[in-house]
């Protein structure tokens, strides 16, 4: 190389070099721009084309979901119109995620095909007799609610068992193996693997449902099947199991608000695992099972301004700790909250409340506060007509103070279970069979304390306020 060629390449590098010095504040604020810039946070579906996603099933919604969950959260905005929901809408360790609705938007599971068995089927059949073969597909596992294989947890036989179906013919389902089980006549059937509208699992966090109707798709000439964790509206799931408890993160803070809930099968909303969910300002109506179900190891979870009619329970409360139920209307309902212990693991089904509900015209026993449960506080609520008894109250060192029990044609009152605060509550207009005395309050436990309550007898009926069969029992008069 020349020394003119060197000088000349020397020049160039420094002008290269100073170039690059005076550009890197540019790259660097291009670079920053662009790490700022806003990240889309309104996904659209509808069904006239004006959307980001466009469909009448669930495929747009699945899609938006999708896109969503990839960035880190946003708004779904769901157009009017029924959208058919074939496949659970799934949301998987998403976080800060809203699905709103606008109105007349309704997300609606298809019918779902059921049958009856015409007559027994033996352990070794693989053909059925059934009253209805429509609508069932080839290869569907099958649900038969019949006793099947041994549970381990429980050590009894498990109330279902599971066939597969090979093809149908009229008036009959052919299996691809033979029944493990026996199938006795008017056994219930029906697919297995069911969707629910939502289905919320993994360490999904900060969910809001907002403004939907969830049609659960089922039909007046529908048989009355309990889907438990299938066609619900809303079905979340923490990492659990019945014998180790959490064995992973919940589902944190899944809001369900102002929707209106029906026709499932299986639960309006059901809370697994859960840590502060919610469910504000819905209507459910017509569910086989619970409307509301705070289930295993749900934790935090509040049911608040809720309006429920005609479903199995209003509210179940199952190995559920922290949860508040207030200020719910409950109508027509079989059964209005029910709190009961499954898994075995201790400090479960404590601490909760259930504060200013109105339970009207249930079947059967309106509040069920059963044994193995602790600490819970039971206040202000008013029932106003039912089938059984008003509020049975088991477990131990529980408050049951200021609710109002009209009209029950069981006893008022039913306190089962020991150590107990029952006080200032008011028992009115007693039921009564025939010329029988009726009893009010009811004590069949040991060591509570049943002070300033008041019990309102109808004319000319001879009615026991207290009847004490426990021991040591501390019982002021009415």
């Amino acid at each position: 190389m020349s020394r003119k060629d060197a000088k000349l390449t020397m020049k160039t590098k420094t002008i290269v070099a100073n170039g690059l010095a005076m550009a890197t504040p540019w790259i660097a604020a291009l670079a920053l721009a662009s790490a700022s810039a806003p990240v889309e946070s309104l996904f659209t579906v509808a069904q006239d084309g004006s959307g980001r996603f466009n469909g009448a099933n669930e495929q747009p919604i699945q899609a938006a979901i999708d896109t969503a969950r990839g960035q880190g959260g946003g708004e779904i905005v769901i157009g009017g119109g029924e959208y058919l929901i074939r496949s659970s809408l799934r949301i998987a360790g998403a976080t800060n995620l809203t699905i709103r609705g606008k109105p007349g938007a309704v997300l609606r599971l298809p019918p779902m095909p059921h049958a009856l068995t015409l007559k027994a089927a033996a352990a070794g059949a693989s053909a059925l007799s059934v009253d209805n073969v429509a609508g069932f597909t080839n290869g569907t596992r099958l649900h038969f609610c019949a006793p099947g294989k041994l549970d381990r947890f429980t050590g009894k036989p498990a109330p279902y068992f599971i066939a597969k179906l090979a093809r149908t013919e009229p008036s009959r389902l052919l299996l691809t193996e033979p029944l493990a089980f026996v199938a006795p006549a008017q056994t219930q059937l029906y697919p297995e693997d069911e969707p629910n509208i939502f289905r919320i699992a993994k360490t999904s966090t900060g969910i809001l449902i907002e403004s939907l109707t969830l049609d659960g798709g089922r039909r007046a000439s529908d048989q009355k099947i309990s889907g438990h964790v299938i066609r619900c509206g809303v079905l979340a799931e923490g990492a659990y199991s019945y014998e180790g408890g959490p064995i992973g993160p919940p589902v944190r803070g899944l809001t369900v608000r102002r929707c209106v809930i029906r026709q499932c099968f299986g639960r309006g909303v059901a809370m697994y695992a859960v840590s502060g969910g919610a469910v504000e300002d819905c209507v459910i109506e017509d569910t086989v099972d619970e409307a509301i179900d705070f289930d295993h190891f749900a934790t935090g979870c509040r049911a608040t301004g809720n309006r429920v009619a005609r479903c199995h329970v209003g509210v179940e409360l199952n190995d559920a700790n922290d949860c508040l139920v207030r200020s719910n209307r409950v109508e027509a309902c079989d059964a209005g909250i029910n709190l009961w212990r499954w898994c075995r693991q201790p400090e479960l089904n404590v601490r909760n409340l259930i504060l200013d509900n109105q339970f009207f015209d249930t079947s059967r026993s309106v509040l069920a506060i059963q044994a193995g449960t602790a600490s819970n506080v039971v206040s202000g609520n008013l029932i106003r007509g039912c089938g059984g008894i008003g509020v049975v109250l088991g477990g131990s060192r529980q408050t049951l103070a200021s609710n109002t029990v009209c009209a029950a044609r069981g006893v008022a009152i039913a306190i089962t279970g020991n150590d107990n605060e029952v006080t200032g509550n008011r028992c009115e207009a007693v039921r009564v069979a025939g010329k029988r005395a009726a009893v009010a309050i009811r004590i069949t436990g040991d060591r509570n304390r049943v002070t300033g309550n008041v019990v309102q007898f109808p004319p000319g009926i001879a009615v026991q306020a207290v009847q004490d069969r426990g021991k040591e029992n501390h019982v002021s008069a009415p």
